[in-house]
């Protein structure tokens, strides 16, 4: 028979709830559609009363962790959730769950936030070190589960020792606190005025990213000229290097052939040589005597 009170007590044993029900199909039995979407809500309603509790108890006892989480966005239902609805046996090892599943008839559904507790705790500096919302998914989904004898055993040992029922008791009444000042609230005012302003503004947002579009498509043509004239100036000035080098290597020649020349002429020329690079100067025209007054 259908037990409501177990529902509202027990929701997250909403398979067995499922099961204690007439199993006929729903076209014949009208019955069941109705015992079906009762069970659905009282479900829902506890698996969001699971999810805050489970993030209060990140808050209150790995703060560093739950600051983590908040940062990249990731709430208790992106790993969790799989956690909650099959008891870890969609993900953990079978030897694991067996053990986990005989904490739950002993203790209750407690035991579930007592194991991702410690799961989560064992592994928060692995966690940490995720610095983007898809490593930190990726580890909680593929990597967390992998555990070794040891850290069964380990895990085991901490739930054996942790007590967090009164924890989870004032989560509870204070999610239900919540959820009554939400209600009491009443429902939103218009929001059609704050809507326009909403669009006007992101109208104008579109126009100024249009201006920075066409800006920087400007800039982009500017710097790709700027840099084309430096590779110009880059290539002359390596073209004008590479002809220093040439001018002075010729310079370096013409001085060694002079020298030679000079020591295979005869002192006496030389000297003739000087006195009429004196008299025509160095530029090759003679010099005239000054006019006295």
């Amino acid at each position: 028979m259908f037990n409501l009170y177990q529902v509202t007590i027990q929701p997250s044993s909403f398979l067995l709830v499922l099961s204690s029900l007439p199993l006929c199909s729903h076209k014949t039995n009208p019955k069941f559609e109705f015992m079906r979407g009762v069970c659905a809500f009282f479900f829902v309603v506890h698996y969001k009363i699971q999810m805050y509790q489970l993030s209060r108890l990140l808050h209150d006892y790995h703060r560093d962790l739950y600051n983590h989480f908040e940062e990249h966005e990731i709430c208790p239902s992106l790993y969790a959730a799989p956690w909650f609805l099959t008891l870890f046996s969609s993900q953990f090892p079978l030897g694991f769950v067996s053990r986990i599943f005989d904490f739950v008839f002993v203790q209750g559904t407690e035991v579930i936030f007592k194991v991702a507790l410690c799961l989560l705790s064992s592994h928060e500096g692995e966690i940490v070190e995720c610095d983007t919302f898809e490593s930190i998914v990726d580890y909680l989904k593929t990597t967390l589960p992998t555990l070794t004898q040891a850290q069964m055993e380990q895990t085991i040992a901490k739930v054996m020792e942790m007590d967090i029922s009164k924890q989870l008791h004032a989560y509870e009444v204070e999610y239900h606190v919540l959820q009554d000042e939400m209600l009491d609230a009443g429902p939103l005012p218009d929001d059609s005025d704050r809507l326009d302003k909403l669009e006007k503004t992101n109208i104008q947002l579109k126009k100024q990213n249009i201006d920075l579009l066409e800006k920087l498509q400007a800039a982009r043509q500017k710097i790709q000229t700027l840099e084309t004239s430096v590779e110009n100036f880059l290539s002359r000035e390596s073209k004008m290097k590479h002809m220093i080098r040439s001018l002075e290597q010729e310079r370096a020649s013409y001085q060694r052939t002079i020298e030679r020349m000079r020591s295979c002429l005869p002192p006496d020329a030389l000297t003739d040589v000087e006195m009429t690079q004196i008299k025509t100067g160095p530029n090759g025209k003679a010099k005239t005597a000054a006019k006295k007054p």
